[in-house]
């Protein structure tokens, strides 16, 4: 079964494939496998869920170059779209976690001021 993509996100599809491919001839990082269709399965996957996905190209490219990678496809990005929603959630899980210590009981209380202090 093809994957059916609205215009807008067709739209998006061709503007990373573009700022792919634009940043990795910036920073002289091969840029394989880069079209707007090779964008299509993460797009479909990842709309609305990876906000901002053209600063998130730009993430991944750092990373690559970080890592010593010498090709950057869609597939990595679509690795990397991946791992951004599982860090996305464990950050709203800790944020909510904290938020009930902060509001919660006495000993909620306490435990919650014992851990922001250990982190400054």
């Amino acid at each position: 079964m093809p994957i059916e993509l609205s215009t807008t996100q067709l739209d998006l599809a061709s503007s990373l494939s573009q700022h792919a491919k634009d940043a990795c001839e910036l920073v002289g990082l091969e840029c394989k496998k880069c079209e707007p269709k090779n964008f299509y399965l993460t797009v479909h996957r990842y709309y609305g869920r990876v906000q901002g996905m053209s600063a998130e190209i730009d993430r991944c490219i750092d990373w690559c170059m970080s890592k010593g990678k010498l090709v950057f496809t869609a597939q990595r990005f679509g690795n990397w779209c991946q791992n951004k929603v599982k860090w996305d959630r464990e950050e709203e899980i800790k944020r909510q976690e904290m938020q009930k210590l902060k509001t919660g009981t006495q000993y909620q209380q306490e435990d919650y001021a014992r851990r922001t202090i250990q982190r400054r």
